[in-house]
């Protein structure tokens, strides 16, 4: 028998034992991906490794296995697949000996040829295949559904190596709009099946030969039969997802937008704040009348879980630091809080006037008062002008050096016994130090996976329900934030 180039690379050949019963590639196929995660590693490539048409895993268990072996396993890995199957072929889709790819799903070539060709595999099959590699789960990103859907609502952010392997034309032609301008220069395309697949290769080609993004038809090198790789010359771009308001599941809030018409949608990506999740997929809002550095408003999903936290305590009093122009005021009022506003912002009679006029508008709302004057120092005044303690806080004030944790430290002796603490931008470690007073003062704590990340606490009889982050938001890996992921 012949030697083959990997029959002479051990190192290859330790992890292809691992996953080849994982993968429908041929092992020059595994390692031609081998040698492209170990070429952008030596050039310094940056960027996430991402996969389309994954089946059972094994080409996406070679690239974290071989990051782990070259100790560069911090890189974000994108699984993209239906988990259910291929998606249904167009005209193009015709395999190499000249089947039809309808036809041979519905049997022609035999059972076992149409169950290869749709290719179904469990999405829980696959996660714990990845699992078992060792490799940091919160680092891979399984996205279920047809790319034709899920891939304008992803944000994978520059990539290293992307590999196709979904074979059918509208997939793969897909794949390429919205992945090939975010790969970087230097980077490795994979094309698995554009020899066997007729839709694909056609993809390849109606892509690259289009004039609206510049790019030419690089050149592919064969790697059998079928596998094409290509290293791409030309700068990155960045394609925009499709950004959208997400709700919770069992969350029912008042839609509370038309009170805010000056809350636009805007793009987060000019903001300078370092700790902003530009990546996740929801819209961001900011007010257009604010002065001064852009300040965005919380998300969607956020105050529809503020209005679910505080729905609990309606009747009671609580608290808000930092109101802007009361976009989460107006949510916790919708829940039934008394509602003490404190903000800078408000020694101004325009601000006073713009807020009032939004919380006036919420149906079924109570009290409330907007206190100008900085946190914590006018706390102790705002305790004081009513009997009753708070039992719910908001602190969305100054996320900068001590304040958030000198605001919890100021807002926790005027809290009830049963009362709930949240916290906004946990991306960010000052506000995280918050969090930590609560902590520290005997508070339980959570953390919900919103845009911004969510810090809730409480103490006493207080159960806060349970959160269900959209599947596109990215897992929370934060080093700051790894004591609350324990707790």
């Amino acid at each position: 028998m012949a030697t083959t180039a990997h029959d002479n690379e051990p190192l290859f050949l330790e992890l292809w034992d691992q996953v080849s019963a994982y993968t429908m590639t041929s092992p020059e196929r595994g390692y031609a991906l081998w040698l492209a995660v170990n070429s952008v590693l030596d050039r310094g490539i940056p960027g996430a490794f991402v996969e389309c048409g994954v089946w059972r895993g094994g080409s996406s268990m070679l690239i974290a296995l071989t990051l782990i072996q070259r100790g560069a396993a911090d890189r974000a890995l994108f699984l993209f697949d239906t988990f259910e199957g291929m998606t249904p072929p167009s005209q193009e889709d015709v395999a190499l000996g000249g089947d039809h790819a309808s036809d041979m799903l519905r049997g022609t070539r035999g059972d076992r040829m149409a169950e290869l060709v749709r290719a179904a595999a469990d999405e829980d099959g696959v996660r714990a295949a990845m699992s078992s590699t060792g490799y940091d789960m919160r680092l891979v990103r399984l996205v279920r559904g047809d790319v034709t859907r899920t891939l304008s609502s992803t944000q994978t952010l520059p990539i290293a190596l992307l590999r196709l392997d979904t074979d059918f034309y509208y997939s793969t032609l897909a794949e390429l709009e919205h992945l090939y301008p975010r790969l970087m220069p230097g980077g490795v395309l994979i094309v698995d099946d554009y020899g066997h697949w007729q839709g694909a290769r056609k993809a390849v080609h109606d892509y690259f030969v289009r004039a609206d993004h510049g790019f030419r038809l690089p050149m592919l090198w064969p790697i059998d039969y079928t596998g094409r790789g290509a290293v791409k010359t030309e700068p990155a771009g960045r394609v925009e997802i499709a950004r959208y308001d997400y709700i919770p599941p069992g969350m029912t809030p008042p839609d509370l937008l038309p009170l805010f018409p000056e809350a636009l949608a805007q793009s987060p990506w000019p903001v300078p704040w370092p700790y902003l999740r530009k990546a996740i997929p929801h819209l961001w809002r900011s007010d257009t009348r604010g002065a001064g550095p852009v300040t965005g408003n919380a998300s969607v999903e956020e105050a529809a879980c503020l209005y679910t936290l505080a729905k609990p305590f309606v009747g009671l009093r609580g608290i808000e630091i930092g109101t802007h122009f009361g976009w989460t005021a107006a949510h916790l009022l919708a829940a039934g809080l008394r509602l003490e506003c404190v903000d800078p912002a408000f020694d101004d009679p325009s601000r006073i006037a713009a807020v009032a006029q939004a919380l006036d508008g919420v149906p079924g709302a109570r009290t409330y008062r907007l206190w100008a004057g900085t946190s914590p120092g006018i706390l102790a005044e705002v305790r004081a002008a009513d009997p009753e303690p708070f039992s719910f806080a908001f602190i969305d004030g100054d996320h900068d050096g001590d304040a958030p944790a000198e605001d919890a430290r100021a807002v926790i002796p005027f809290l009830a016994e049963d009362a709930c603490v949240v916290f906004h931008d946990m991306t960010s470690p000052h506000v995280a130090a918050g969090l930590e007073v609560c902590a520290q003062a005997g508070f339980c704590t959570r953390l919900w996976n919103t845009q911004q990340i969510l810090g809730v606490a409480w103490r006493g009889n207080v159960i806060p329900r349970k959160h269900v982050p959209d599947p596109n938001t990215l897992e929370i890996f934060h080093e700051h934030l790894a004591a609350f992921m324990e707790s």
